[in-house]
């Protein structure tokens, strides 16, 4: 046997077609890795697919698992301060990096769905579909096109009707022609519309839930509750699919949203939100009136009609608000510098008692699914303005779940601080 150290192997001339085989293998993991392989040499480069003009209308593309990290402070994406930089971090290895987004200039931030970023222009409510890493852009028509369509109550002005329409959940379905459909979800107003590229306007679907709960992005679909307090007293989930766009024009058509599951209300009295966790649905909620314990149900259990809750999620950490995250890094992956999250834990807003002064009922905390007890998330009242310094990681994340730290119409006035969170650049090659 030849030993290691005189064995020698030219990386670099390794046949074209096993290094693009490879390549794949490596994007399946993550879009940086990816990037970090076809920048080995001009050969590796060569020999796989660039990201750049793919961004967006190649899924395999779309950065999953990155998110748009809010810099807290009052310093939300587009801020002067932040001279066109944005901070993004990974949910898995804990990575952090900034991209530069020009387009903040005159964009905000709608949404951010498999980590790509729905942006509207400010001059002409146009919709932009931005992959933030290759600058690759999808354009939609402006979202005042939607405003004949929809009948407001007569109780809303026009700054009402445009916090309306901005309060969106979206999500991004893309077409075996590279054809890309955007839904959008307006949860205040209990419609959904959808647009696709080369469109000259916003479609309403012509049907209405109200009311329109926690919608959320799954794998180019939309979910949404419907909360029945009358009689039958149960929540319904739907299922709200994308136009067929591979459709001929006689087979396309408006599809209705599907009902996929009726849960008795006792199950679950108080629901927070969806979240996606590997590659899954889970629905988590409270167990009762109480609101002592959380419990987490699998959206395919509940489609079935198992009403079984999930007693582990393993090392993730979820973090549940108005949108929610599922986070994994700890040190022993990649990121020793960063403090781990608790493991298999929920952090929330928890609301006891019940008072309608947040200030007075919401603590922030996380709770252990192991051992059913709560327990301070982190130092501070979350609701102090400016909020206790020094601010951990946890507090950070926790602003990706909230619409009011994206951009400057529903910020908060906080002081402006430094982060403390080590830069770092992220760039694509050719």
């Amino acid at each position: 046997m030849i030993p290691c150290s005189k064995v020698s192997l030219d990386w670099a001339s390794l046949d074209k077609d096993l290094v693009e085989l490879i390549g794949w293998r490596v994007l399946a993991g993550d879009l940086q890795d990816y990037a970090s392989f076809r920048a080995v040499c001009s050969h590796w480069t060569a020999s796989t697919v660039s990201p750049r003009q793919r961004g967006v209308v190649d899924p395999r593309f779309h950065p999953r698992q990155w998110m748009m990290l809010p810099e807290g402070h009052g310093l939300y994406p587009g801020h002067p301060d932040l001279r066109g930089f944005v901070r993004f971090f990974n949910l898995s290895t804990g990575a952090f990096v900034r991209a530069r987004l020009p387009l903040l200039d005159d964009h905000v931030i709608l949404d951010s769905i498999d980590g790509l970023l729905l942006l509207h222009r400010d001059h002409d409510t146009a919709i932009r579909l931005l992959h933030p890493f290759t600058g690759d852009v999808a354009e939609f028509p402006p979202l005042a096109s939607l405003l004949p369509q929809i009948e407001f109550p007569h109780s809303y002005n026009e700054q009402t009707k445009r916090t309306g329409l901005m309060s969106v959940i979206a999500s991004v379905a893309v077409g075996s022609t590279g054809t890309i459909t955007v839904m959008l979800a307006f949860d205040l107003l209990h419609h959904v519309a959808y647009a696709t590229t080369g469109d000259q306007r916003w479609t309403l679907f012509a049907w209405k839930i109200e009311p329109l709960l926690n919608p959320v992005s799954f794998q180019g679909k939309l979910y949404a509750m419907q909360m029945i307090c009358k009689e039958i007293q149960k929540f319904y989930i739907y299922q709200i699919n994308p136009p067929n766009q591979d459709a001929t024009e006689e087979q396309s058509h408006l599809p209705l949203p599907v009902k996929i599951a009726e849960c008795p209300m006792e199950k679950f009295l108080y629901t927070l939100n969806f979240v996606e966790c590997c590659s899954q649905l889970l629905l988590v909620a409270y167990n009762g009136s109480s609101r002592s314990k959380l419990i987490i149900y699998r959206l395919a259990d509940l489609v079935s009609g198992k009403f079984e809750p999930v007693t582990s999620i393993g090392n993730h950490t979820l973090f549940v608000d108005e949108r929610a995250l599922c986070v994994s890094f700890s040190p022993n992956k990649g990121s020793k510098n960063l403090p781990s999250m608790p493991p298999n834990s929920i952090i929330c807003l928890n609301n006891w008692p019940l008072n309608p002064d947040p200030e007075q009922s919401s603590h922030f905390e996380q709770y252990d699914l192991d051992t059913g007890i709560w327990s301070p998330a982190s130092d501070g009242n979350i609701f102090q303005r400016p909020p206790p310094s020094p601010h951990t990681l946890i507090h950070h994340i926790f602003t990706c779940c909230h619409r009011k730290y994206w951009n400057k119409g529903l910020m908060f006035c906080v002081e402006t601080e430094p982060f403390w969170l080590v830069k770092e650049e992220l760039r694509y090659g050719a």
